[in-house]
């Protein structure tokens, strides 16, 4: 098969293996994958079972294919926004012409899903040059591969292909056996058979044990489905007494390691049976290079959990509890709800799932898993565990279904106060579980960009719960926190920060942590502080020993935090690298700031190159998941966007017909007033590039008041550009060059470099007529702090300009300031430098690097 696959099958975009169990599917494919690495490809590999049938939970197996196929990462998305077709996209996307790539589908039947159907169907057809997807599956699969097949991009092979040859039908019996088969009796199996692997597997077994293997061959007939029951019940009966029992024992299992089988017979030796079995062929499929981990061949697990139902009528049930507490007690929470549900054992599934659902919601992002496995209880059972209905509201929460999660809330609320009534549960066990659900809608109002009413509910949440436990705290504060932020409040941010820090680390909640990391990564961002953000991403993106969560989704978040303030320090491949690093997990929770910047960095990084084309796409598929999400301001920020991308590579029709579409230059309404900044800057671009200079200035002007007096350093260097852009057009070309060299002395002092890059179409004129270049200060290395002995940007503007020979005049007239001011200013930057006088300063400044 091997050699028809190397023939046949070497430039396909995708290989499909469709049979009954038993022919050899996964077989082909692992040997397939091994020859792929030794031909240099990179590979991954989704090994499928029922649970995995949703989209979100594929799509995150895929995502965490990513790192082994590309490198690359879904950026924006979540458990709520992770669709699988957006996840497809990111693959055909792509390019693998360089190092090419194939991902491995095993037990593709399990899945019913149409959506997941069509986006699989859509990567098998539309595969990019240098990607194969190979996949098996017991049944046809229903995708539209009939166009694909006739273009002879897609091979399929069913029975008749995998069905083995003589001489592989001789080699396995042989094997099996252990006796010499003569050609024309393996022949005659082989042709019984119909050439099925697992059912000449176990003919083998059959015939080691047969006193006349001549008789046994002429009577076999290997195709009648009885016949491999059959065989099956020969197989089984071959077996000694002890390997019988945990056969039989472990069959309703999926999975099973030698502990397990120990605690569910009572066999000490277990381990030493497994090895045996395996030994003898009985179809058993180690999940793991070290062995801890098997399944049974699913023809053969079937018979023998069948078997098992006529032996020991009631003893399956009692199997998969047993499975269930063992699970439970080694911490595979997961396993242990799905078997106690498989059982039938509601309350235990319940009891076990109500200990850890708020955790499963919160640090895994399980949200799907979550809702699926409270689906299967019934309402009695529901009603008697409220952890239940708090770790689904998380579930909603997190998926942008908000009003479902408020019933439930109200429900919790509900049974608390009966129980309370009754003497069921204690005042404090009342309060803490009534404080989790205002804590709940406190954070969801945050999640769904309602930062007016999460605020009121902030300080609602302080007033009423003063003796709230330090998870709840902390929780309440990093969100009050990223609320500030989002609302331009930076110095409340750094106080509820400050507050927030101690109650982070006693608390001990790893989700607490994740989110205190993010918001100081934005904050540092948004006061253009470079150097800090690098060194905290990179202290909480390499620090192992501190558990933050959901884990891929804090990392992922910091990467695009580092990826940014490489981006805006011109450093666009270590941006390109964080970016790549950005998704190896499922991201989650994704918030309107976030879902914004990593959208812009990701289409910014782009354009460089002149894909244009590539950056918009990217700006549209995050409009589209900003609409899934219910989130409107993000649609417009990202509309905003995609304008400004448009006027930088001066299509500027279809710039005015996106605001025509999408309302940039409408007045900005309340819903969208914390990003005012951002839409007032979109909306003097476009004036500006219809040749309203008026309204441009004028927008310009108030844009530039409130940054300064807030501190955002990159919104304030592109409103300089955009003013130095609109006095050009005017005729105002002294003042252009002022504000322009103003720009770039912001930019340099902070740091930010791209963002006068980024204006060129603005300022490459100005720059080129200015009689001297304005020297950049050097981004300081991490753990430098916020600039050399702390001089202010102003400082740093004042010393620029004395370094190239400027007298006091002239620099109060350049930064339109007084010559008193100027010298305050310079007082200020001897006494940090330590310097004795200006010269001495600019001498200092230069022998340390912060001037070149």
């Amino acid at each position: 098969m091997l050699a028809r696959l190397s023939a046949e099958a070497g430039d396909m975009q995708a290989i499909v293996l469709e049979a009954p169990p038993g022919y050899g599917k996964s077989t082909v494919m692992r040997q397939w994958l091994e020859l792929r690495s030794e031909q240099g490809w990179r590979t991954a590999w989704l090994s499928l079972d029922a649970l995995d049938d949703e989209p979100g939970r594929f799509a995150s197996l895929v995502i965490g294919a990513f790192p082994g196929l590309c490198r690359q990462s879904v950026v924006l998305g979540s458990g709520e926004l992770q669709e699988i077709e957006e996840v497809v996209d990111r693959l055909l996307s792509h390019d693998f012409s360089e190092r090419p790539a194939a991902l491995f589908i095993d037990d593709f039947h399990v899945v019913t899903n149409a959506n997941i159907h069509r986006a699989i169907g859509r990567l098998a057809a539309q595969a990019p040059e240098g990607f194969q997807l190979v996949i098996s599956s017991r049944i046809a699969l229903p995708m539209a591969l009939a166009k694909a097949r006739l273009a002879g991009t897609v091979l399929v092979l069913r029975e008749g292909d995998l069905a083995l040859s003589d001489a592989e039908t001789q080699r396995l019996l042989g094997n099996i056996c252990k006796r010499e088969i003569a050609p024309d009796q393996a022949e005659q199996l082989r042709q019984r058979a119909g050439g099925w692997a697992a059912m000449l597997q176990m003919a083998g077994l059959a015939l080691e044990a047969s006193e006349s293997p001549a008789r046994f061959i002429d009577e076999f007939s290997g195709t009648d489905i009885e016949v491999s029951r059959y065989l099956c019940e020969v197989t089984l009966d071959l077996q000694q007494p002890d390997v019988r029992r945990l056969l039989l024992a472990t069959s309703p299992l999926d999975m099973f390691s030698p502990e397990l089988c120990t605690a569910l017979t009572g066999l000490e030796n277990a381990r030493a049976l497994l090895a045996e079995i395996e030994d003898r062929h009985l179809l058993l499929i180690p999940l793991d290079r070290q062995r801890r981990w098997f399944k049974y061949h699913a023809l053969f697990r079937e018979f023998l959990e069948s078997r098992l139902e006529v032996d020991h009528p009631g003893e399956k049930k009692r199997l998969l509890s047993a499975a269930s507490t063992w699970f439970h007690d080694a911490g595979e929470i997961e396993l242990a709800v799905e078997h106690a549900l498989r059982a039938g054992d509601h309350e235990r599934a319940a009891a076990f799932a109500s200990d850890r659902l708020t955790d499963i919601a919160l640090n895994r992002g399980e949200h799907a898993t979550v809702q699926r496995w409270i689906s299967n209880l019934p309402g009695e059972i529901i009603d008697r565990y409220p952890s239940l209905k708090i770790g689904l509201a998380w579930a909603f929460t997190f998926r942008q279904r908000h009003a479902e999660a408020g019933r439930l809330l109200s429900s919790v609320e509900n049974d608390v106060q009966a129980a309370l009534n009754l003497d069921k549960i204690t005042e404090e066990q009342a309060a803490e579980t009534l404080s989790t659900c205002d804590m709940i809608r406190a954070i969801a109002a945050t999640a769904s960009d309602r930062y007016t009413v999460a605020g009121k509910l902030f300080r609602a949440f302080d007033r009423k719960w003063t003796r709230t436990g330090f998870m709840e705290q902390a929780s309440i504060l990093i969100a009050n926190a990223y609320t500030a932020l989002a609302l331009g409040r930076p110095r409340e941010t750094r106080r509820l920060l400050e507050q927030s820090e101690e109650v982070v680390v006693r608390s001990q909640a790893p989700y607490a942590y994740g989110w205190y990391a993010v918001v100081k990564a934005r904050l540092a961002l948004y006061e253009g502080k470079l150097g800090d953000v690098i060194e905290h991403s990179r202290l909480t993106l390499e620090n192992h020993d501190v558990d933050i969560r959901p884990v891929g989704f804090v990392r992922e978040l910091m990467s695009v935090c580092l990826a940014e303030a490489h981006y805006e320090a011109n450093r666009l491949e270590e941006a390109r690298q964080s970016m790549d690093e950005a998704g190896e997990a499922a991201l989650g929770h994704v918030t309107v700031e976030l879902g914004e910047s990593a959208s812009r960095v990701l289409a910014r990084l782009a354009l460089p190159s002149g894909q244009v084309e590539e950056a918009l796409s990217i700006l549209r598929r995050s409009i589209a998941l900003a609409q899934q999400a219910g989130l409107p301001r993000l649609v417009d920020l990202l509309g905003g966007e995609m304008a400004t991308c448009l006027i930088r590579v001066g299509r500027l029709d279809e710039a005015f017909q996106v605001d025509q579409e999408m309302g940039l230059s409408q007045p900005t309404t309340e819903d969208f007033a914390a990003s005012l900044d951002m839409r007032q800057l979109t909306q003097a671009r476009l004036s500006l590039a219809r040749g309203d200079v008026g309204r441009a200035s004028r927008l310009v002007a108030t844009l530039l008041n409130r940054v300064r007096s807030t501190g955002q350093v990159r919104l304030e260097i592109s409103a300089l550009c955009l003013a130095a852009g609109a006095q050009a057009q005017s005729g105002d070309m002294a003042e252009s060059r002022r504000l322009a060299t103003q720009a770039k002395l912001t930019a340099a002092q902070a740091g930010f470099r791209r963002s006068v890059i980024d204006e060129d179409y603005l300022l490459g004129g100005l720059i080129e007529r200015q009689a001297a270049p304005v020297p950049d200060f050097v981004l300081p290395d991490v753990g430098a702090g916020n600039g050399l002995n702390g001089l202010s940007h102003r400082e740093g503007h004042v010393l620029t300009l004395i370094s190239q020979g400027l007298t006091n005049r002239d620099i109060a007239e350049a930064l339109v300031l007084s010559e008193e001011t100027v010298k305050w200013h310079m007082r200020n930057i001897t006494k940090k430098l330590n310097a004795r006088n200006r010269t001495h300063a600019v001498q200092i400044a230069r022998q340390s690097g912060l001037l070149h």
